[in-house]
């Protein structure tokens, strides 16, 4: 029985066998159907058998076959795989001997994957690729294919140009090679948003959400110019305390310095570069030539500039450098250098000075708007520039002009006829039309992205620091400092005053202040303001509200006509009194009643010769019969009797009888005229001086300058002659000293007559300041130096001297033509006549640094 079986179960193999042999026959001969028939029997047969299953595949893989599928091909290969894993050694000895082996399973596999592969990538979805790794799990293309994959994700994510679709492919690929470049795709696409939509704000949040885009400078550059638009200290100083880019915080810094005028440093990052301005800030520098070329000298005498220069600007050879930046030529190239020679910009045409802040620098016949601390302002070219309130600079392009800070952010763009400010407004004119803002506004809108002007007014008037009127056709409203109305628009004409406001319109008066609410919704048909008292007209009477003291409003009168604020005359039942603020009260008739311009607190009453004084409470100053009254001082008042004045001190005092033709007051110095002779009265120590001279005394410290028989002199308060009346001109020199011309000549000389110094024969005042005075003088054709302080600072042997410093910081020019010679010496000389640098010129050279002025 056992034999029976065995070779039942070796029948069955040999059946098999033979099955595969024809297989493998009939496909050797493209036999398909037949191949296909024996492949069916062969799984009836033995379905273990993975010979069966490799021919299967090895079928369905070949292309020729007209019902080839690279799918079943999988299965079946994959079938033959599973199913030689689990058979029996013997079985597997078996179909090795029909060629049937592992290494050709798996080279079927492989060849079976590879084709799905290049199928997979021809048409490559992410379905297809999905549906790949699935069918062929940790593949050799595994991750070729994670790559092709991500990119098709990547590149749709791209191209929908999503912030969200990009957020979506970096989550759910965070280790992709892709993520990179999403990462910086939407960085850019989120700056792009920032930058079209985002405002001071927004670009703080950037700033701290994300720490590493590639967009930070921009973001930090943005942040700077917007935070720093007030142009105000601490915002510097906040910006420099956060910021982490160092180029950035030292501009900061720089615009900072520069704006404090050199004084705050103590937060810039580069505090050697400050030592170094600082160090020359004083400094003040002056041309010199040598071999022909241009150099600059400082006040000591030393070589600041070397001389390498073959042009200069024609002010430096009229006026002192203070400038940090100073223009010179190299042959045809022009170079901004600093006050110590350092190169700061090179290959320009033209300078000029804006402020200390700001220059303009020419390239190309085109202007161009720099920082001093050497970084361009402005990418445009400009026309011209100017600082309004040290707080924006104003620019000029095309004839029209626009608003920009230090750092060149754009507050309104270049498109007005004219900016201005008034007080606290700003005023925007285009067109004929006004636009109003305030400072805070416009801050407010640069944080909002930026600033949006409304032309809504005709013109604008401004009334006072915190108050505006604006018109609009035959309408005006009235502005506070914030423009906020304190008057809506409406068809009246508005009259502000510091005690309130009155409209006037067709229907007449009408108040607007707050203080006297139940009165503003009434029309008068007069009104009459001032700072003391509104008047007020109705149909029946007049009405009188004092602004001031302690009176009550009153009304009932005919008439009321406001004088000044501390006075009024009211008419009532005819009667007319004099109302003072204070309440005295005086009944007034035919008087004629007058103020004082030049004394406002004060008023006089003058009828039939009688003048009355009053003061501001009423209370009576002088009282008389005088023709007429006015104030020469604050307690002098000049009087008229008959033909004659006199003056009467404010305490009723009389300080001139009335015999005098003419009073008058000049410098402290009261003149007296009678009969065409002339005289003076000193208040200051309460003297008079008779009237024997021909001309307006003048004081000279502690003397008079007075002229008599055509000649001046200086005499004291008692009329002795301390310089006797025998010259054509006396001026003060010093304390002991008298500068005199005579017969043409002038001389130096004391109270005792004695000349100090020979004669001169001309002399002309080149600098006064505290210290002293400096004057040029000419004698024997030559030039000398004289100080009114320090005596004869140069002898008279120049051609010429001039002071090219100015008053506070005087540089005296002093110029000696050695003309055979053919040679100018030129001595730098101080205010005190000690010689800083001493210069032989050519004629040309001089000419060079000559100033033409």
């Amino acid at each position: 029985m056992i034999k029976l079986t065995a070779c039942f179960i070796m029948f069955s193999q040999l059946l098999v066998f033979g099955t595969l042999d024809r297989i493998q026959k009939a496909m050797e001969k493209k036999e398909y159907e037949k191949a296909y028939e024996q492949i069916l029997k062969g799984y009836e047969k033995e379905p273990d058998n993975p010979g069966v299953s490799f021919y299967h595949a090895k079928l369905l893989f070949d292309k020729t076959y007209d019902r080839s599928n690279l799918d079943s091909a999988r299965i079946a290969i994959n079938d033959a795989k599973k199913k030689y894993s689990k058979a029996t050694q013997d079985l597997i000895d078996e179909i090795t001997k029909e060629e049937i082996t592992a290494e050709k399973i798996n080279l079927l596999h492989d060849q079976i994957r590879d084709r799905a592969f290049q199928n997979t990538l021809e048409n490559l979805t992410i379905e297809q690729a999905l549906s790949f790794q699935e069918k062929f799990p940790n593949s050799v293309y595994n991750d070729l294919l994670i790559y092709k994959v991500d990119s098709i994700e990547f590149r749709n994510a791209r191209l929908s140009n999503s912030q969200r679709e990009l957020v979506q492919f970096i989550n759910e690929h965070p280790v992709s090679i892709f993520k990179p470049k999403a990462d910086s795709i939407l960085d850019g696409l989120r700056f792009f948003e920032l930058r079209e939509k985002g405002n001071l704000k927004d670009y703080y949040s950037f700033h701290n959400d994300y720490p590493f885009s590639r967009h930070k400078r921009k973001v930090e550059s943005f942040i700077l110019k917007a935070s720093t638009a007030s142009h105000r200290k601490e915002r510097y100083e906040e910006f420099i305390s956060h910021s982490e880019i160092a180029a950035l915080k030292k501009k900061a810094a720089d615009v900072l310095f520069y704006s404090s005028k050199k004084h705050d440093y103590m937060h810039h990052p580069d505090q050697d570069s400050i030592k170094k301005i600082l160090s020359l800030a004083n400094t003040v520098l002056y041309p010199v030539v040598q071999n022909g070329l241009y150099g600059f000298f400082d006040h000591q005498g030393q070589s600041k500039i070397s001389s390498l220069y073959s042009d200069i600007l024609p002010d430096y050879k009229c006026t002192l450098i203070q400038d940090d930046w100073v223009f010179v030529k190299k042959v045809n190239e022009g170079l901004i250098l600093t006050k110590n020679g350092e190169v700061v910009l090179q290959g320009i045409d033209g300078y000029r000075s804006v402020s200390e802040d700001v220059g303009l620098v020419k390239r190309r016949n085109q202007w161009y708007l720099y920082h001093k601390s050497g970084f361009q302002i402005l990418d445009q070219s400009v026309e011209g520039a100017e600082i309004i309130a040290n707080k924006w600079i104003k620019v000029k392009s095309k004839d029209k002009w626009g608003l920009f800070t230090f750092l060149g952010l754009q507050v309104a763009e270049v498109l007005y006829d004219d900016i201005s400010k008034l007080e606290s407004f700003w005023i925007f004119r285009k067109n004929n039309l006004y636009a109003v803002y305030t400072e805070d506004l416009i801050l407010s809108e640069i944080e909002e992205r930026g600033v949006t002007l409304e032309f809504k007014f005709d013109d604008v008037e401004l009334v006072n620091k915190n108050t505006l009127i604006g018109f609009k056709g035959e309408r005006e409203c009235l502005l506070d400092s914030t423009l906020n109305f304190l008057i809506p628009w409406g068809n009246y004409e508005i009259y502000p005053e510091d005690a309130g406001w009155y409209l006037k319109s067709g229907n007449g008066y009408r108040l607007y202040n707050e203080s006297e609410a139940d009165l503003m919704d009434r029309h008068y048909s007069y009104l009459e303001s001032n700072d003391g008292w509104l008047a007020l007209k109705t149909a029946e009477d007049w009405m009188l509200l004092p602004r001031k003291g302690a009176l009550l409003p009153s009304r009932e009168y005919d008439s009321i006509k406001l004088v000044n604020d501390f006075v009024v005359v009211l008419v009532k039942d005819q009667e007319k009194r004099l109302q003072f603020i204070t309440g005295e009260s005086i009944k007034i008739d035919e008087e004629q009643i007058r103020t004082f311009q030049n004394k406002p607190g004060y008023i006089s009453l003058f009828k039939d010769d009688k003048t009355t004084i009053f003061d501001s409470q009423g209370k009576v100053v002088i009282d008389g019969k005088f023709h007429g009254a006015s104030f020469l001082s604050d307690s002098l008042i000049r009087v008229q009797v008959r033909d004659k004045q006199g003056l009467i001190h404010t305490n009723g005092d009389w300080v001139l009888n009335p015999v005098f033709n003419t009073l008058d007051e000049k410098d402290g110095l009261v003149l007296t005229l009678i009969d065409g002779k002339i005289g003076c009265y000193d208040p200051k120590i309460n003297v008079l001086i008779t009237t024997e001279y021909e001309g307006r005394l003048e004081r000279l410290k502690d003397y008079y300058l007075a002229k008599k028989n055509g000649k001046f002199g200086v005499i004291d308060a008692a009329k002795n002659e301390i310089v006797p009346f025998s010259y054509d001109e006396i001026q003060y020199w010093n304390d002991t000293s008298y500068l005199v011309k005579r017969d043409g000549l002038f001389h130096i000389i004391g109270e005792d007559e004695e000349s100090a110094y020979d004669a001169i024969d001309n002399i002309q005042i080149l600098v006064n300041n505290n210290e002293h005075s400096i004057y040029q003088f000419v004698k024997n054709g030559k030039y000398g130096l004289m100080s009114t302080q320090f005596g004869e600072l140069l002898t008279p042997e120049f051609t010429d001297i001039l002071n090219i410093g100015s008053n506070e910081d005087p540089l005296i020019f002093a110029d000696q033509h050695l003309d055979k010679a053919g040679f100018h010496v030129v001595s730098y000389v101080d205010e005190k006549g000690k010689l800083i640098l001493s210069k032989a010129y050519t004629r040309d050279e001089f000419d060079g640094i000559l100033c033409d002025e």
